[in-house]
């Protein structure tokens, strides 16, 4: 069984990383929510995918040269505000398992914090930075971290070794007969993205992908439902 991951909550219906998009990957059947984390000048790590405000806000400038109270000012679409970590944690809860795509290198520390006062989340960490990763393993152990890649290749195998990681995050174009082949092999898993077709979602599903990250969950788990 392949589990659907909302990217960024049910974003092609609803403004990317914001409280009514993951509201709605809720009521979507998704298995999961796939999101990414940006901290604050003043240090409050905030949901929302760029460094700058300017593509999915009305904001201007960068998340982490502002602090909380101007980048809540921005529309994020349809009167919403870019999210903190831990209002996403409070509305989700335990109910989908998160993807935590950390995008920013040094906020290691303050994502687990907010983490710290929710035991009951189930989540995994994802990078393309590694050293990201590798520094999250150095101050928690048990993490499940899970590096993301263009292309599966020998680094790719190196890093997930050396992390302990049980999954990768790769490219549905990466993701083929051949790599699904190499990674099973390694004992990995595979998380691809970002997949909206139906024909690749049956592709990668075939394949054995673990878990599939797509930006239209319900479509994606009413497909899956008829085809089981």
């Amino acid at each position: 069984m392949t589990l659907v991951y909302a990217h960024r909550g049910d974003s092609a219906a609803y403004p990317e990383n914001t409280l009514l998009a993951f509201r709605k990957a809720m009521q979507s059947g998704a298995y999961g929510i796939e999101l990414d984390l940006h901290a604050t000048s003043d240090g409050t790590v905030v949901v929302i995918h760029d460094r700058s405000l300017e593509r999915t806000t009305t904001g201007r400038g960068y998340v982490d040269e502002q602090p909380l109270a101007v980048v809540r000012e921005a529309d994020a679409g349809d009167g919403q505000r870019v999210p903190t970590f831990a209002e996403v944690l409070d509305l989700v809860g335990d109910n989908l398992h998160f993807d935590l795509e950390v995008k920013q290198p040094g906020i290691e520390a303050e994502v687990l914090a907010v983490l710290a006062a929710y035991p009951a989340a189930r989540w995994a960490i994802s990078s393309f930075d590694w050293e990201i990763l590798r520094r999250f393993r150095a101050i928690a152990p048990g993490a499940e971290l899970w590096p993301l890649a263009m292309h599966v290749d020998q680094a790719l195998l190196d890093v997930a070794a050396s992390l302990g990681s049980p999954c990768v995050a790769v490219a549905a174009g990466a993701y083929t007969a051949a790599s699904a082949t190499v990674l099973s092999e390694a004992g990995l898993t595979a998380m691809v993205w970002t997949v909206n077709e139906p024909d690749e979602a049956q592709r990668v599903r075939a394949l054995g992908a673990a878990a599939m990250c797509t930006d239209v969950p319900g479509d994606m788990v009413a497909l899956f439902a008829n085809t089981d």
